[in-house]
Formats: structure tokens, sequence, C-alpha cells
């Protein structure tokens, strides 16, 4: 029977006669189609043969699965259909394919022998296949996300469970690349469809301090504006390293960030240690007839010792910082005032011990007050408020001192003409320090001065001409400090500062000042500041060039730094230069080249030089000194994205780590708590890179 189409219900009927069929219950339904059918009354089986087509529907007519085979069993008494032989099942979660099997159209469970089954990008595989509305089990089974046949990489394992559209979870995992087993995960878990995926990144690689490591990253995104990520690390010559990070990100109610890391080198009896991140939270009103806003925040990088993240951490740029600092705040911010609780302390590497760091400041607590700019009636200027307290302890000071200052300054703009417009200002400081020790008293200083801004603006820029003076007055008096070698002219000076943008990818800017202390017996070249020049331009979106220099007229040329970069995301040059006045003879330079070896290759390279070089003549150097040397190589493959990463630096490192990311684990789309949160604590990351 050529087509023949048969309609079999699934619910329970009332007692029909000899071939007839149930009649309809509204409930789903199988139907389908075959080059022959035949139907036994006994057994109440129907038997299909040649290009079988048997289809699920629900009650509203819609296909839930689709089975293609050439030899299948119906049985309406048990409500099940039996492949004794290959066929494919089709259904919104993903297409799998059988040797032999069964399933319950009534009971939506089933079982698959040698089984394969393709959800999105991923192909899973198990010797036996059991099956029901909640997923699939997977025993003596293997995962890939690889066409190709043989796959270029699977994952076995001796159980999978896997929800559709959910996440799948597998057991006892070993990676294979080809035939060849590369490592074993006990678990390995991830997220798919409306989730991020669970991301693992390996990178193993060798340097001289800590010799060969294996680097493990493990992230996972526990909802849309949390992720999480675990750090698991060997090295031959130190030991064991964990830590990890969390990011949280809630627009307008919290920003926070914590990273931690944590090591104990062999045969040292103390943890190598480093904790940094910082938080940002908004609170609720405390009321609502308060329309106050409240909010705290902080920041913190704490380090066991200096060289740390030089040692563990080397693309992080506080690798070489000589500090580490902390600092906590609590925020009342009005449409008038704003007012701000903190703590803060700053450590620096000790000169004595350079593994080891000293107290350099320390305040705790400080008080902050300030308003935004107010007017009092019939009084034409605006008025601002500043003021700060604080209990705090200075470098080279044992003990802490109670120091505050309290700032009035008035300001009005007086436009001249449509280009020109004044901009004069006054203010009266108040600073005092309290007694802190017996043999001090309470210091209380003044100080009042002024300014005035002319500006001419047009489109093209503008021109600043400023004149700003200050004034102390003797300590607890209210007469200026006439006594005092500088007679009390703290700050006189004139500012002149040139701003030209002729278009949007151009600027120039040139800035210098003049010291008018009438006290400072110096050369006009000595009372003339250095002179800034500035400029930029970027003629087209694959070109930038800056350059900044700085040049004192009484003692030559103070600094120098240049930038130049050309081409795109792949194929690109970048060459900077710095000159400064404390090392005059020596040029620091750093080049970084991107390339592909030819145009159609897929592999691709990054190189990274920097170094000092002082000139001896033409084409001759005096010293020439690399202080680091760098190449990453990245390469797409079918499957993988890795790369391979040599760097020489000063403070002996010398190292190798190559990196692979699976393609399964790309996000399926822009992860936008990934990019924000590299932007706002780690900018110096790469947009691939995981961690520092």
């Amino acid at each position: 029977m050529k087509n023949l189409l048969t309609v079999l219900l699934l619910a329970a009927a009332a007692p029909a006669a000899a071939y007839e069929l149930p009649s309809s219950t509204g409930a789903h339904r199988v139907r389908f189609e075959a080059d022959q059918a035949g139907f036994n009354e006994y057994t109440r089986e129907i038997h299909l043969q040649g290009n079988v087509r048997l289809e699920e529907l629900s009650a509203e007519g819609k296909q839930l699965k689709l089975v293609r085979a050439h030899d299948l069993s119906v049985s309406m008494s048990s409500r099940t259909v039996s492949a004794p032989s290959d066929f494919v099942i089709d259904d919104d979660t993903g297409t799998a394919y059988g040797k032999s099997g069964f399933f319950s159209y009534g009971e939506n469970h089933g079982y698959i022998r040698d089984g394969r089954f393709q959800h999105g990008n991923f192909i899973f595989r198990g010797r036996s296949i059991s099956f029901d509305q909640d997923g699939y089990v997977y025993k003596r089974a293997s995962l890939t996300s690889c066409d190709e046949d043989p796959p270029h990489y699977r994952i076995r394992a001796s159980r999978i469970h896997l929800a559709p559209e959910r996440y799948f979870v597998a057991y006892n995992t070993v990676f294979f690349l080809g035939r060849v087993p590369i490592f074993y995960l006990p678990v390995l878990y991830k997220p798919m469809g409306r989730g991020t995926p669970f991301v693992t990144s390996l990178f193993p690689g060798y340097d001289e301090r800590n010799g060969a490591f294996l680097k493990s990253n493990y992230m996972y995104r526990v909802n849309p504006h949390m992720r999480v990520k675990a750090y698991l690390d060997y090295f031959s010559k130190r030991g064991l390293g964990t830590g990890g990070e969390l990011d949280y990100r809630q627009e307008g109610k919290n920003i926070t960030n914590l990273s931690a890391y944590r090591i104990r080198e062999h045969g040292q009896a103390t943890d190598r240690w480093g904790l940094n991140g910082g938080f940002w939270h908004a609170f609720n009103r405390f009321s609502e007839s308060d329309p106050a806003q409240y909010y705290g925040q902080s920041f913190f990088r704490l380090l066991s010792d200096p060289s740390f993240n030089n040692d563990f951490f080397r693309t992080n740029p506080f690798a070489v910082s000589p500090d580490k600092q902390a600092s906590l705040a609590f925020t009342r911010k009005t449409n008038y005032t704003v007012t701000r609780v903190s703590a803060y302390g700053r450590d620096e590497r000790s000169v004595a011990d350079p593994e080891k760091f000293v107290k350099a400041y320390e305040s705790a607590p400080r008080l902050d007050f300030n308003t935004v700019p107010f007017a009092i009636p019939k009084v034409p200027v605006l008025n601002t408020f500043a003021g700060y307290f604080e209990n705090v302890r200075e470098y080279g000071i044992g003990y802490f001192q109670k120091k505050g200052s309290a700032n009035w300054s008035v300001s009005r703009t007086v436009p001249l003409s449509r280009r020109v417009i004044l901009s004069p200002s006054a203010f009266y400081d108040q600073s005092v320090a309290l007694s802190t020790a017996p043999a001090l008293g309470d210091i209380w200083t003044g100080r009042y001065g002024g300014a005035v801004n002319l500006r001419y603006d047009r489109l093209w820029g503008s021109l600043d001409l400023r004149y700003a003076s200050t004034r102390r007055m003797r300590e607890n008096t209210f007469s200026v400090d006439l006594s005092s070698a500088d007679k009390g002219q703290e700050l006189e000076s004139f500012y002149a500062d040139l701003f030209i943008m002729p278009r949007h990818n151009a600027y120039f800017r040139l800035r210098s000042s003049y010291d008018l202390r009438n006290y400072y017996t110096a050369s006009f070249a000595r009372r003339l500041s250095p002179l800034i020049a500035e400029a930029y331009y970027s003629p087209r979106p694959t070109l930038d060039l800056y350059a900044q220099n700085s040049y004192s007229f009484a003692t030559g040329n103070q600094g120098f730094v240049g930038q130049a970069t050309v081409g795109g995301a792949e194929s690109y040059y970048s060459a900077g230069v710095a000159n400064y006045s404390t090392d005059p003879e020596a040029w620091v330079i750093s080049n970084t080249l991107g390339f592909k070896p030819w145009r159609t290759s897929k592999w691709r390279a990054e190189a990274v030089l920097r170094y000092r070089l002082v000139p001896d003549g033409l084409g001759k150097f005096e010293s020439f000194k690399f202080f680091e040397k760098a190449v990453t190589l990245f390469r797409d493959f079918h499957d993988f994205r890795t790369s391979w990463d040599f760097r020489v630096r000063s403070g002996g490192v010398k190292e190798f780590f190559f990196f692979v990311n699976l393609k399964m684990n790309d996000p399926d789309r822009y992860d936008t708590l990934e990019e924000k949160s590299r932007a706002f604590w780690h900018p110096w990351r790469r947009s691939d890179a995981v961690r520092d």
C-alpha cells in the first residue's frame, strides 16, 4: 500500500469493532506513511516497511517528533514504537540516530542502542541511550563539536546527562586529540542555550623561575548579573596555586569585582597571596521623605610582597608597581551637597628591604563635604564650599595627626562678546592641624586668592589666558606671612593654553606658565615653566599619530613621548619612543608588530620589543639593552582557538605558555558582562584574555 495514511489515537476509548480505529479524544497522536503496512488484529501491532515516516502530533496538530526508518513496528496496545534497524528521530531539540531502539509515545520515554544525537553544534554518542521528557542519559559515551569523521577531538565519558537547551554534565571524562589521550577531568559541566558557556581553559608552559606549569581556568555564568572563575595551577618548581575571580554587575545598583590567589612555594613556611578588586553599591533611601542617594565604594590591591604579581600575573601593569593600597568610602549625595566618609591606606616598597612594604600613608577616617555651585539671592556670583577633616599618618611620622580644611569660592562667567568670555573667581581657605603630641599646639593657617580666565573661542579651537594668585597667612593670625622665605606667596602665575582642532581627527595643544612671585629671584627662563606641546592626527581609521614634548627654556628638554599605530585588527604596527631629563642620554623604545606570514595564512603573530638605547653617533650605540621581548602566535583550527606566547623580561622572567580554547566554548552572543568588567576593572587585559 503506497503512501498508506493512518491516524492512531493515543487516549483510551470505547471498544471498537474489528479493523476500526478508536474515536478522537483530542489527545496527541501519531500518523505514518510507508511503502507497505500490515496490521495484526490479535496483537494490535502495525508493521511498516519501506520509506517509513512516522509523526507524533500534539492535540493541536503540531509535529512533536518525526521518525524515519526502513522498518518500524507500532503497538497500539502499549503505545510504543520499536525499530529493529537504523532509524532517525527529529524534534525541536535536535536529531538522534540509532542502530535500534524504541520509544513510548504515550509516556514519552525510550531507549536507543549505539546512538548519536546532534544538538546545536554538539554531537553526543552513546553505546546505550535512555531518554524521557527531562533529557538523555548516555552510557559509554563521547562528545565533540567537530563534524569531521573521525573527529579531530572528542571527550570520552562513562556517563553523560543532557538536558537540551539547559545543560549537560559528563563524568570521568578523558580528552582525546585524535586517538591520543591528553588530560582527565572527573566532571565536566556546561550550560547551554540561554546561558553563557561554562568555559575551561588550559595554559601549559614553562618559565625559568617557576619551571614547567599548567594553569587552568574554570569560568561559569551564574546568572545574567554574576560570573565566577576558579584557578587551579601547578608549577613544578613552586607548587600548587589556587585562586578565583568574581564579577557582579547590576546597572544602577551594584558593580563588584574580587580576585584572589594564593600559593605556598616549596620550602616556604608562609603563603604568598594577592587580593584585588572593589565594589560600588547604591543603597536604598533611608526614608521616603529623604530624596538623597546613598552609596558605598571600595578599591583594594593587596599583596603579600612587592614581587608577587611579577612572579605569577605578568600581564598586570601593577606587576612592577611598588605599592599596595586599599580604600573604603560611604557617600550621601543630594541635589546640592555631597558628603563622604572614607578610609585609605598605601604601602610602598621598602628601600632597605625590596621584598617588604613600608607604610607610606594612612587616613582613617576622613570626612569630605562639598556643595554644587549655588546662588544667594541678590548676590551676582556662584558659590561653592568644600571641606574635609581627617585622622592621618604620613610617611616618616610615627603618629596620627588630625587635619582639616574648609574652602569657600565664588565665581562668575561674564561674556564680553560672542567669542570672548571672562571668568573671574576668588576663594578663602582655612586649614587646621590639631595637637596630637605634647610638644605641638593647634595650628590654624589661612589662605586667600583668586583667578581670572579670558577665553577666546572659535570653531577651530580656543585660547585661554589665565592669572592665578594664592597668599598664605601666618599661623594662627590673619596677617600675610611676610616673615617666611616665600613672603607668603604660594602662587602667582600667568598661564597660556592654546588648543587647535581644525578637524575631528586632529588637534594641537600648546601650554605654559610664567611665575610672577616677586620674592623669587630667578631669570626669565627659570620663571617660565616647561612649554608642553601635544599633537594628534588620525588621517584614516587605520592610522593614529601622537606626540608630546616638554621643553624647559632654562634646562633644556624635559621629556618626549611619541606613538604611532597603523593597521587593523590582525595586521598592524605600533611604535612608541620616550626620552626624559632624568636619563637624557637614553631612549626607551617599544615596538609591537602584528602580521600574517602571507595573505592566506591561517597563522597570525604579534611581536613585542621594548629596549633602552644610548646613541653614540650615527648608527652607533653606547649601550643597547632589551628589557622585554615577546612573540605570540595565533591559529584557529577547525575546532580550536590557540595561541603560543614566548616572553623574556627584566626581573628574571623567561617563560613560554600555550593556550587552547575549544570553539564549543565560544559564547552564543556578545558577553556584555565580560566586556564591561574588563573595561572597568582590568582595562589592560586583552579582549580574549581570561585572566592576567
